[in-house]
């Protein structure tokens, strides 16, 4: 894993100068281009109520996204009994904490650390590489959602051409690769030429491993219910995203957006932050909020600019105040968390992936 610990090297040393000097070159920008008067004054919330029943809306969609990954875990094979769904609802808030906070999507793995210590409390023993396949089940299935979502508000709003393009080649992916693990026989071995060099064959197995997790991680979809309570769940998470945003509209005397313009902004960040370049992607979460809002509805750069940063504090109170909670809940910090969280693989490669916490 040479190669692997210079990259994470490289990464340690530049990435974060990178990444801040791109945020100053967005705040630079800002503040030239930016009546800061007008700004200071769009950032102050008509109603607080609407604030708050933004922040609420926006916990409710994690919730419905616990439901969603609940739906995914109660059909794996090894499972004897339903998880509880509190197993899984915190180490949600948690690894919303971390992906919040920390440019990397490190809170998918933090979660499922946390899943995991939970269910092994329960007596079900599940590998974290398991776990993790179900988590990217999950996110699969909540994508094939957002495409309807995308579909439903292209029927009302124009749409721009690269969300269309960003949906469709989402939706094609997510749909393909559901199908295949569902028709794909578990019994299928890796071919040989797959291990013809030590180096080659470490890389297939781990592959291997975790693309198993994620095949038996479909078993529940094939029960036409598991797989609409799933879906109803996901569709459930985004709606309340929706709302959240709406709320937050009218917190901010944008009403005159409306609903179908809070899909379009749902649409529009949800795109926009599928590749996180800075804590909490911030600057790319302001362009996706500020453009739709001039372009489509006229409303003024420093208007948008204030409204973007108010949404997205509604979303970060969620991930911080109570992804602090939920971490004190669980009885362990921040730093611990990230540390197994980024551990380096072992020898073969798979072994921290598959068993951080030290179990079978």
């Amino acid at each position: 894993m040479e190669l692997t610990g210079k990259l994470r090297e490289i990464n340690r040393r530049f990435g974060w100068p990178l990444r801040i000097a791109l945020l100053v070159a967005v705040v630079a920008l800002v503040v030239v281009k930016i009546d800061r008067r007008t700004f200071v004054d769009a950032m102050h919330p008509a109603s607080w109520g609407f604030v708050l029943a933004a922040v609420v809306a926006n916990a409710l969609s994690v919730v419905c996204k616990g439901l969603a990954w609940k739906g995914v875990v109660d059909g794996l094979p090894g499972m004897r009994r339903r998880a509880p769904i509190r197993h899984l609802v915190s180490p949600l808030f948690v690894g919303f904490l971390f992906n919040t906070l920390l440019a990397a999507r490190v809170g998918e793995f933090v979660k499922v650390v946390l899943a995991r210590r939970h269910l092994k409390e329960a007596g079900e023993d599940i590998r974290t590489t398991t776990l993790l396949g179900t988590v990217v089940v999950e996110n699969l299935v909540s994508t094939l959602a957002l495409v309807a979502v995308v579909i439903v508000v292209g029927l009302f709003l124009p749409l721009s051409r690269a969300i269309w393009i960003s949906s469709a080649t989402l939706g094609i992916t997510c749909l393909t690769i559901v199908l295949v693990a569902l028709l794909r026989s578990p019994s299928r071995r890796r071919p040989a030429w797959m291990s013809t060099s030590r180096l080659w064959a470490r890389a297939s197995r781990g592959v291997h491993h975790f693309w198993s997790a994620v095949r038996d991680s479909h078993v529940g979809l094939r029960d036409p219910l598991q797989m609409a309570k799933i879906m109803l769940a996901s569709i459930g998470a985004w709606l309340w995203q929706m709302a959240g945003i709406y709320f937050a509209l009218r917190a901010f005397g944008l009403e005159d957006v409306g609903l179908a313009g809070a899909g379009l902004l749902l649409v529009s960040v949800t795109v926009a932050q599928i590749f996180p370049l800075l804590p909490g992607n911030l600057g790319v979460f302001q362009a996706a909020v500020v453009v739709p809002l001039t372009q489509t509805f006229s409303v003024s750069s420093a208007g948008a600019l204030a409204f973007s940063v108010g949404l997205q504090a509604t979303e970060v109170v969620v991930g911080v105040a109570l992804g602090f909670v939920f971490l004190m809940v669980e009885g362990t910090t921040f730093r611990e968390l990230r540390a197994v969280a980024e551990e380096e693989d072992s020898d073969d490669g798979t072994n921290s992936l598959a068993d951080p916490l030290g179990g079978p």
